[in-house]
């Protein structure tokens, strides 16, 4: 059973949450969820969310990182109610258990590793990666196929409330930011970016997003050094750099 989180956190990731039996209880954006057996949950975990409880089961998680996930070049009419503030919650308990059935050996083959030690037919690490990402994308369109046949009716802006035209700001603000985090960057280059003055871009973001501007950029700083700390032999202040951190002590202070 997962363990309850006691403090709200939020990442860079499209985060699946897939429920094969029992319940998971989460706060998510200050509103209690629940996500119940069969169901498969999946949003942008950059809004704030703890999970405060769940009933003992068989639960999966898989974390696509954002970058990856705007790489894809999805419709929008699919991408769109992932960047509003609620998660897409599907009833599909058979393509649940297909996903979760790979997500292990997904995990095996990102990180570098085949089961038993070695790669499959001699291919590299890399070609195996590769392949387990492609997978992970095709099970991504599957859910999201899965959920519009579910709610045929549901508006393709992606919030009901969440113009479809504020989502794309949001989207492109959030892909300037990824693109250039590891420089120097104000509130204005971002709002520039999409034609909005600073003031009304920082409240589109926030209120669409869950989060700051500001925060945004931090947390794709922090993703870039844990990337860095995980796959280089780069020193301490050479990361700190290298992730967009002006100083060493901001570096300290943030990770």
């Amino acid at each position: 059973a997962p363990p309850p989180m006691f403090s709200m956190h939020r990442h860079d990731d499209v985060e699946i949450n897939l429920v094969l039996d029992g319940q998971l209880h989460y706060l998510f954006g200050g509103q209690p969820l629940t996500i119940r057996e069969g169901e498969i949950a999946v949003f942008w975990a950059a809004q704030p969310h703890g999970l405060v409880g769940s009933r003992t089961g068989d639960m999966c998680w898989v974390h696509v990182p954002f970058s990856m996930f705007l790489s894809w070049g999805l419709p929008e009419s699919q991408t769109a109610p992932l960047l509003s503030a609620q998660p897409l919650i599907t009833h599909a308990p058979e393509l649940a258990r297909r996903i979760a059935h790979m997500a292990e050996r997904w995990g095996e083959e990102v990180g570098g590793s085949e089961p038993g030690g070695g790669t499959p037919d001699g291919a590299g690490d890399e070609d195996s990666a590769a392949i387990a990402q492609l997978e992970i994308q095709a099970a991504m369109r599957r859910i999201l196929r899965a959920s519009s046949r579910a709610n045929p009716e549901a508006p393709t802006d992606g919030g009901g409330s969440v113009p479809a035209a504020r989502l794309r700001q949001v989207s492109a603000m959030a892909q300037y930011v990824r693109d250039h985090h590891r420089s120097p960057i104000a509130v204005a280059d971002i709002a520039a970016s999409v034609h909005l003055t600073p003031s009304h871009a920082m409240t589109v973001f926030r209120r669409t997003a869950g989060v700051t501007l500001g925060d945004y950029v931090t947390m794709c700083r922090v993703a870039e050094a844990q990337r860095l700390l995980l796959t280089t032999s780069l020193k301490v202040t050479e990361i700190a750099e290298e992730a967009g951190f002006g100083s060493l002590s901001s570096f300290y202070e943030h990770v």
